[in-house]
């Protein structure tokens, strides 16, 4: 989460500048991406320390005579419910991802260039 946060914005900070336009297309687009890859990134985070945690219990539990109560099965179907929100957080991310291309594409193809300002003379 944490590098695809600083990837977003360091996107946001040099597309404009690199294709010389005065600003993004929407920053409202910018606030809806923030929000979903956000609350993605919390959802995916939380369902995988929730099931590490509970496989990890799972597998520690064993009946009076030392062997295991649960079975691999019984792991893999108790963690299902943590990976449908896995798989939320997952398509949260995703679609915040593909508000921001369409974003910085709007920005490339939608703005005016700015005007060029320099008007430094090139030395001799």
């Amino acid at each position: 989460g944490w590098n695809g946060m600083i990837t977003f914005g360091a996107l946001y900070f040099l597309v404009p500048r690199l294709w010389n336009r005065e600003r993004l297309y929407s920053l409202t687009l910018v606030s809806w991406h923030f929000w979903l890859a956000t609350i993605g990134i919390v959802l995916y985070a939380a369902s995988m320390w929730v099931t590490g945690i509970m496989e990890g219990l799972m597998w520690r539990e064993v009946d009076s005579q030392g062997f295991l109560v649960n079975a691999f099965a019984d792991t893999v179907s108790a963690k299902f419910p943590m990976y449908v929100v896995r798989a939320l957080g997952g398509t949260l991310y995703l679609t915040g991802g593909i508000i921001m291309v369409y974003n910085l594409w709007a920005t490339v193809a939608k703005q005016p260039a700015v005007a060029s300002t320099n008007s430094a003379v090139p030395a001799e």
